[in-house]
């Protein structure tokens, strides 16, 4: 059986009430919040939100009110950090409301792991939540609305009977209205096209409990040994055996399987890059009993080099649709692009500068979170010297956005520049089907210029901007020449946009 989780003591009934020092102490630590919503995001300013929020959780249950009342805004900062002060109080009021918003991505995420520090008693809840949507199943367009995976995550990570039991269920209702043979979930009538098969195999792993697993090979016994679903299954099996929860998200492992970037990279370079394919390594102990599975199903030996493929042009069925915004500045400097699902994050970067307008003179990395390992990583062109000083950089033309990017993990950061600091929010905000006839990479929209190369970074801009507000001052005459007489602040044409070969 699966050790229960603890809940915190003494964080039940009605929310205690406050004397005037907390009453007053509350209201200023939430307006302190409050600030932040209108401001851009730094690593200084989170670390000033984290203070507050341990302000707040050291006062405890009084400030629970204030709390909740601020997640009714999921597109505000202060919603995020007021999940976050939640948690760590542990008061069982909260619980509600938290469930109430795990539909929403970024707070979702949030008040995932703010019930996860409550504990066991939110199970119920958070059963409810989901029951709820597979009874009224939500369905927009052609795509997939994965919407109850922080709820099935939440009951996923907190090990209790009710958890597993409740997935063991689920796991076989969800097998036993499946159709016979392939069909398209967003076409069939079905109820659970809010549910992601690998991910509810995933929550049934990181339960660790061995009386998943028949639920999890009658399921497997239903597709044929050579499917994905099958194999997927064989290796959720093998972890629950032999108590590996975290060596490796499930539905990622099945996009890898389809198409394993070990395997591809290692065919397209004639074996001399290095790459190696680790399958049988990480998962032939648990394919003995079936036989193993032949690669060449899905790697063709024989594959010569693409110019296509190498630039990020390979078949594609689905587009990700990111907003990038330029960090600091106000009004922002946005832009709004498709790209194909198979970019790698060096593709993505040649397609944030031309979408910009920067001209790749400088250094640059992305930072975000490994949804294998929920820590930060960071993604770009390490050189000798990153080596040298014990970075860890991942190399960008060997990672694909899809293993790192979803609808559960949709932002990143991108830095450009390391001298003038230009800071780059990403966030995915849709993955759709990709159109017949549309050529991609494409710019849907954005607003306002690109600031000219060598600036000086945001403070320089502003001097820039300034400058332009008064152009005839002597003072301004050496900056604006340098700048130009035709560099427009606010102009922006999508159309105008062209996309280099990102297999430069």
């Amino acid at each position: 059986m699966p050790k229960r989780s603890q809940r915190k003591p003494g964080k039940s009934g009605n929310p205690e009430k406050s004397g005037n020092g907390d009453e007053k102490k509350i209201e200023e630590l939430t307006c302190d919040l409050k600030k932040y919503d209108d401001v851009g995001y730094s690593r200084e300013r989170e670390s000033e939100l984290e203070a507050i929020v341990n302000e707040l959780a050291s006062i405890g249950s009084p400030a629970v009110s204030e709390l909740i009342g601020m997640l009714s805004d999921p597109d505000k900062w202060s919603s995020l950090f007021a999940a976050d002060a939640l948690g760590k109080i542990g008061d069982e009021n909260a619980i509600s409301p938290l469930v109430d918003v795990l539909e929403d991505s970024d707070l979702g995420n949030r008040a995932k792991d703010a019930l996860k520090e409550i504990g066991d008693v939110c199970i119920p809840e958070v059963i409810k939540k989901v029951e709820y949507r597979i009874a009224h199943p939500i369905k927009e367009g052609k795509s997939l609305d994965l919407i109850t995976s922080h709820a099935l995550s939440t009951i996923g990570e907190i090990r209790c009977d009710e958890s597993i039991e409740f997935l063991n269920k689920l796991l076989d209702e969800y097998m036993s209205e499946m159709p016979d043979g392939p069909f398209d979930p967003t076409k069939h009538d079905w109820k659970y096209v809010n549910v992601d098969f690998f991910h509810l195999l995933e929550c049934m792993v990181r339960q660790q409990d061995k009386s998943a697993i028949p639920h999890i090979e009658k399921a497997r016994d239903v597709f044929p040994s050579n499917y994905v679903d099958y194999k997927i299954c064989q290796i959720a099996i093998g972890r629950i055996k032999k108590k590996r929860p975290d060596e490796g998200y499930l539905p990622l492992e099945a996009l890898d399987i389809i198409l394993p970037s070990g395997a591809l990279m290692n065919a397209l370079s004639g074996g001399e890059l290095g790459w190696k394919d680790t399958f049988d390594e990480e998962y032939g102990e648990y394919f003995e009993e079936v036989g193993g599975w032949n690669r060449g199903d899905d790697v063709d030996e024989d594959w010569e080099e693409d110019d296509d493929i190498m630039a990020g042009k390979r078949e594609f069925d689905q587009v990700y649709q990111f907003k990038i915004t330029l960090k600091r500045i106000k009004p922002p400097i946005w832009r709004r692009i498709q790209v194909p699902e198979t970019y790698t994050f060096r593709d993505l970067h040649f397609a944030i500068q031309d979408v910009m307008g920067w001209e790749d003179y400088h250094l640059h990395e992305f930072e975000m979170k490994d949804p294998t390992t929920g820590s930060k990583v960071c993604i770009g062109a390490p050189d000798d010297d990153d080596i040298g000083f014990g970075r860890s950089i991942l190399r960008e033309q060997s990672k694909k956005i899809a293993m790192y990017f979803s609808m559960e993990n949709r932002s990143a950061e991108y830095l450009y520049d390391f001298g003038d600091g230009w800071e780059h929010r990403i966030l995915l905000e849709k993955i759709l089907p990709r159109e017949e006839g549309a050529a991609y990479p494409v710019c849907i929209k954005g607003k306002r210029a690109c600031p000219p190369e060598d600036c000086g970074g945001v403070w320089g801009y502003a001097d820039i901007l300034e400058a332009l507000q008064d152009p005839d001052s002597q003072e301004n005459e050496e900056l604006l020449e340098w700048v130009g007489e035709d560099f427009d602040p606010e102009h922006f044409d999508a159309e105008m946009i062209h996309f280099r070969d990102s297999g430069r």
